[in-house]
């Protein structure tokens, strides 16, 4: 490699570990409930945020209607009661950054235990799906441009997926959309990759 293409190959490294860095802080962030600082990593531009059964958002606005127009979602852990994201889990990322480097894909594998009220009663679960999200290079900062998050199971500790593979849904009024892509197990739907085969390129 010449100068030129060390340079290239560098700024490919620090754009994939950056865009590495915004997901997992969006995951904290989803851990301990702090919704403004979820909407700060969002570009103006942001097309849409589509999260399992709740629906689809579309703009920058759609993402602080869900974020900061929900009673329930709002404040940290200590202002909701019951409700505590044990841990979320976003692992296997495969991250492709466009020729140009201003924008990105990436896919990743979300495992997350959680405590939640569910009508007054508290309900422990395991949840389990995928992240095909877009991110976007504005002033030397990556963004997210759109988020999808698409669930595959949904179930308690006690039943597990093979009985209860979904609790219910958790649709949105507010929308602006249905969720276009929710298909849970046992459907059989594999959410579309991002990336090409690295040998046949499809």
């Amino acid at each position: 490699m010449n100068i030129e293409e060390l340079e290239k190959h560098l700024t490919l490294l620090e754009d994939i570990q950056a865009i590495e860095d915004l997901q997992q802080m969006y995951g904290y962030y989803m851990d301990t409930h702090q919704r403004e600082q979820i909407v700060t990593l969002w570009s103006d531009n942001a097309e849409s945020f589509e999260l399992e059964s709740v629906g689809l958002f579309l703009g920058k606005k759609g993402v602080e209607q869900f974020f900061l127009k929900n009673d329930l979602l709002k404040g940290d852990e200590a202002e909701v009661p019951n409700w505590i994201n044990i841990l979320i889990m976003m692992s296997q990322p495969v991250i492709t950054v466009a020729p140009d480097g201003k924008t990105a894909k990436g896919r990743w594998n979300t495992w997350l235990a959680e405590a939640m009220p569910v009508e007054g009663i508290r309900r422990q679960q395991w949840v389990q799906g995928y992240y095909e999200n877009e991110y976007v290079k504005e002033n030397g900062k990556w963004l997210f441009k759109k988020l999808h998050w698409n669930v595959t199971i949904f179930t308690s500790f006690e039943a597990g997926w093979l009985k209860v593979p979904l609790l219910g849904r958790l649709d949105r009024d507010d929308a602006d959309a249905p969720a276009p892509h929710f298909f849970p197990y046992p459907s059989g739907y594999r959410l579309p990759y991002s990336f090409a085969h690295p040998i046949t390129g499809e």
